[in-house]
């Protein structure tokens, strides 16, 4: 799961410049340890200034060392995360479920989770390759089947 993308380095001393993809930032803590892209890598100091944060990796010690991470994910195995209580997923989790109503039918695959002030808006996209948008609300999102990779909605009445 991506908890980070890093926007570059960031001084001569092994920063990077990174735009958090999580709300917890203790992922980013001393001693934390994360994917940047393809290598296994371990967190040695962060701090946050002007809405990003600024990251130094253990074993990088120079602005030219952590170059090759420049727009690399910060990822977390799956395995690592807590779980959930009853009823609450992870945004990787349902993205790529197939949407169907409450009759079976397919209106397509989840796409895109759209965030906003008041709750989530899912993007549908459906085989014609429109967009239906769906607020993430208890009376219009009926159920999640993770192993059956499936999101049964029922779609308000202005769609």
């Amino acid at each position: 799961m991506a908890v980070g993308r890093v926007l570059g380095p960031f001084g001569l001393k092994g920063e990077l410049k990174v735009q958090a993809l999580t709300d917890n930032p203790r992922r980013f803590a001393a001693k934390s340890r994360l994917w940047a892209g393809e290598q296994p890598v371990t967190v040695a100091a962060s701090r946050g200034a002007g809405g990003h944060l600024y990251v130094r990796l253990k074993g990088f010690a120079d602005r030219t060392s952590v170059e090759k991470f420049r727009h690399a994910l910060l990822q977390v195995p799956e395995d690592a995360l807590p779980p959930l209580p009853e009823g609450q997923y992870y945004r990787f989790q349902l993205l790529g479920l197939v949407v169907v109503g409450r009759d079976g039918s397919v209106l397509g695959t989840l796409d895109e989770i759209i965030e906003t002030g008041a709750n989530d808006v899912y993007r549908v996209r459906t085989p014609s390759g429109a967009d239906i948008l769906l607020p993430a609300l208890d009376d219009v999102i009926v159920g999640v089947d993770l192993v059956a990779k499936r999101m049964v909605v029922d779609p308000p009445a202005w769609q």
